[in-house]
């Protein structure tokens, strides 16, 4: 065998740990966190598209009234 081998094959130290650290990353609670963060946008936009159809409807109202009124206040002079 070759002598580099053995240093290969050698197990490696483990890193010493701060147990003051924050606990690491869960992937699978990452993940789940993003598709919670998607369903909760999907209803909030759909709120908003509602809240913004209604709000330009009632623009549409009262330009019409507006125009009608102008129209009547000008024909008046």
């Amino acid at each position: 065998m070759h002598p580099n081998m053995l240093k290969a094959m050698k197990a490696k130290k483990k890193r010493a740990v701060d147990p003051n650290a924050p606990p690491r990353p869960n992937l699978m609670s990452h993940d789940k966190q993003i598709r919670e963060m998607g369903a909760n946008h999907s209803t909030e936009i759909a709120e908003l598209r509602k809240r913004l159809y209604d709000l330009e409807r009632k623009l549409r109202a009262q330009t019409n009234y507006l125009d009608a009124l102008h129209g009547k206040v000008v024909l008046k002079k």
